[in-house]
């Protein structure tokens, strides 16, 4: 029984990396006739057996955990599992990183997505940048964090620097006050490390190389044999402050094809970009060509893996009054223009073509906004674009929304 939960521990550590104890909590609360998990539609079809796993993982900060829907999303990273080679791949995303948000009017920076939509919105604005599919999320309040250093007695750190930092106008408030060197740190003293941004020279980056420096030690902190006996009580942690749509069954069957995992199959990256000044709003812009060629060295199994939809063969029976809109997301001249104009030819009712600014697709997307997925099947047909997704928002300006990628040809 000490084995099994060893690697249930690991297991769950591959697909979240330093709350790998959820899947004890999980367990328990089955056979206890508990659901800590949250629904969530999809919309992915998930991955079949010894298919990799993609699982997006969200620090939220809120005052109680009632609160952690409505707020921003501080931490965001996708984590996958392969588990034919045991590989794990971490990928942070700059909490700034500047994106479209769905049903949201221009751009904005990724980690208000949460804010406005919770983890549906969160995934979906993650899908659209990284443009890999998204099966699981896992949402933890920071608490969490600082309670489950509590709980193994501390984490060792070399702090780089003398941190001292506060905001009493944070929710909640914040105060860090840490010395250079190496020391142990308690709950408290680690949430201010991971939470620490404004003293380093690249704020944001700087940021997420301390947290993964912070989660590889407490990695090894959790991977230790005596950890066993604390899994009680750090449950108890993740019973009050984590949320995950993964069920219980999936969490067990890739705890069984993690065993053998260890740190050397773990890689964490950071996505390309560089941090720049908008209209006197810090972002951080990016680098959408070197994303796709990560993502397709990455997840090129999952990537192969997309179905394509439903081909629709009758084109005849299309309602004309359905209205588009297309925005050229390519970078390329003209390109939206070409779109419109070939669908103008067939009757459909144009109502706005625009540019999108300062990010670039690399692949067409289509978007069903107000639960016109046939007609949206048929302009897919038409375009030759293989994918179509159900985005509803009932007061966007159009009924579907073709967002114009590098890969269209005219």
């Amino acid at each position: 029984m000490k084995k099994f939960f060893k690697v249930l521990l690991i297991s769950f550590f591959c697909f979240v990396i330093v709350f790998s104890a959820g899947a004890y909590i999980f367990l328990n609360s089955l056979s206890a006739g508990n659901d800590l998990n949250t629904p969530r539609e999809t919309g992915e079809d998930l991955p079949e057996k010894d298919e990799p796993v993609n699982v997006l993982i969200l620090g939220v900060d809120a005052k109680d955990v009632k609160n952690s829907q409505g707020a921003r999303s501080d931490t965001i990273m996708l984590a996958t599992f392969d588990p034919k080679s045991k590989k794990v791949n971490v990928i942070s995303i700059p909490r700034d990183t500047r994106v479209v948000i769905r049903g949201q009017k221009g751009m904005d920076k990724i980690n208000h997505a949460h804010a406005y939509g919770g983890p549906d919105l969160a995934i979906k604005a993650v899908k659209d940048l990284l443009e890999v599919p998204i099966h699981y999320y896992v949402r933890v309040d920071y608490k969490a964090l600082g309670k489950i250093v509590d709980d193994l007695g501390g984490v060792e750190v070399d702090v780089p620097m003398n941190m001292k930092y506060s905001d009493p106008t944070a929710d909640p408030p914040l105060k860090i006050d840490l010395k250079k060197g190496v020391q142990v740190l308690n709950g408290d003293k680690a949430m201010q490390f991971v939470r620490f941004r404004k003293g380093y020279a690249d704020q944001d980056l700087g940021r997420i190389k301390a947290q993964q420096t912070f989660m590889r030690a407490l990695a090894d902190k959790l991977l230790e044999p005596q950890t066993i006996i604390k899994l009680p009580k750090i449950a108890k942690t993740f019973s009050t402050y984590v949320a995950t749509d993964m069920p219980v069954s999936t969490i067990t069957a890739y705890a069984l094809k993690a065993n053998g995992v260890s740190m050397d199959n773990i890689e964490m990256l950071t996505i390309p970009g560089a941090p720049k000044m908008v209209s006197g709003v810090s972002y951080y812009i990016p680098d959408t060509n070197k994303i796709k060629t990560i993502m397709t060295d990455l997840f090129q199994n999952t990537l192969e893996n997309t179905q394509p939809v439903n081909k629709v063969e009758d084109l005849s029976e299309f309602k004309s009054d359905v209205t588009i809109e297309v925005l050229n997301g390519s970078g390329i001249s003209g390109v939206a223009t070409d779109v419109s104009n070939k669908l103008k030819a067939e009757g459909y009712n144009i109502v706005n073509v625009d540019t999108i600014k300062g990010i670039k697709y690399s692949q067409t997307h289509i978007y069903d906004r107000k639960n016109k997925m046939a007609e949206a099947k048929k302009i897919a047909k038409i375009l030759d674009i293989k994918d179509v997704e159900k985005d509803i928002y009932l007061q966007a300006e159009a009924d579907i929304t073709i967002i114009v990628g590098s890969d269209y040809k005219k």
